[in-house]
């Protein structure tokens, strides 16, 4: 008589149902309530150019920095160089900090905040209150300036105006796509 050992089944785990699916338009409720709280958290965080900055954003490596000279890049913009170790947000406070002499060199846009044919800093020709709420890169690694005019109630980058982007992270909760 032979004996044959029983075999036991392997344990199978359970598997967790996936949560249903919301429809369009609840992630789209979703989406609009997530924008809402994202942009008035980004705004409220943004800091004041003419303050110094209480964050740091120290670079990884050398890259280009958009500087707009005036409020929506009116008057074109200088790009200047910034190197690995610097903290960004301290150079373009140190830029925009800078006094200009705008009888030698007058600027092709209005000063918000000063008389004219007197010296200005250069952040008196970005708006009345000009704010950064961070940074963009661009396709060619380059970064521009993300800026909030809180008296103007107006976000700029560049020459336009710029929105949060948003995407639906893997535990499906919104999050801002692009910032810095």
């Amino acid at each position: 008589m032979a004996v044959h050992p029983k075999t036991k089944a392997e344990p199978v785990e359970p598997t967790i149902p996936k949560p249903p699916r919301k429809s369009k338009d609840a992630l789209e409720k979703d989406r609009q309530g997530a924008l809402k709280s994202i942009t008035e958290f980004r705004r409220a965080t943004a800091w004041e150019v003419h303050r110094w900055p209480l964050t740091k954003f120290v670079l990884e490596e050398r890259v280009k920095v958009h500087l707009p000279r005036s409020f929506r890049q009116r008057s074109g913009e200088e790009v200047k160089p910034v190197y690995a170790g610097v903290d960004l947000n301290q150079f373009v406070h140190n830029y925009y900090m800078e006094m200009i002499d705008v009888v030698s060199s007058p600027p092709s846009d209005a000063n918000f905040v000063t008389e004219e044919n007197i010296r200005a800093r250069r952040h008196e020709f970005l708006g009345p209150d000009p704010r950064v709420v961070g940074y963009s890169y661009d396709n060619f690694g380059e970064i521009h300036i993300k800026w909030w005019d809180k008296f103007l109630q107006e976000q700029w980058m560049d020459r336009e105006k710029w929105t949060f982007e948003l995407m639906l992270s893997e535990d499906e909760q919104w999050v801002a796509a692009d910032l810095h």
